[in-house]
């Protein structure tokens, strides 16, 4: 009689191991790449995703440290040119980013938003900064939420 509900907890217990991870690798991971910058220079930051089969909506709520970047422009990439876009950056530090279209795009390891940054000129050190996402949310052209990662490298900014 215990061998029975013993071979039932393992294979409880093998179908969650194999589960869960599959689970958590098929979320779409948002990122931004370690960057390098130097006083005055204009930096390129790439928002990355790295696998998507229908997005359709982007919103993203992205602050950085106003005493050592300016924001300088933005612009959709090849990859989103089908979405509308919309950067709010009235409050100096803080980027609300939305996009947005009727249908969803799909693709693997693509920039999907890149954002430009004039480093400081006063820079007398060297300096590790980082991006910080406070809010995110991605949707499928059927306004179901899509599972997501986040991971942002740091910004390195040199006098």
């Amino acid at each position: 009689m215990r061998s029975k509900p013993s071979a039932i907890i393992l294979v409880f217990f093998i179908a969650t191991a194999i589960i869960l991870p599959a689970a958590a690798s098929s979320a779409t991971e948002l990122s931004i790449p370690e960057i390098n910058g130097r006083a005055g220079q204009i930096i390129n930051v790439p928002v990355m995703i790295d696998t998507v089969d229908n997005l359709a909506g982007v919103k993203i709520v992205l602050q950085y440290d106003k005493t050592l970047l300016t924001y300088k422009s933005s612009a959709r990439t090849k990859q989103t040119s089908s979405l509308m876009h919309i950067v709010n950056d009235k409050k100096p530090g803080i980027l609300i980013i939305v996009m947005a279209g009727a249908k969803g795009i799909k693709g693997k390891n693509f920039s999907i938003f890149s954002l430009e940054f004039e480093v400081k000129k006063e820079l007398k050190k060297e300096i590790r900064t980082v991006f910080k996402i406070t809010e995110i949310q991605l949707m499928s052209d059927q306004l179901k939420n899509i599972k997501h990662t986040v991971k942002i490298s740091h910004v390195l900014l040199q006098p």
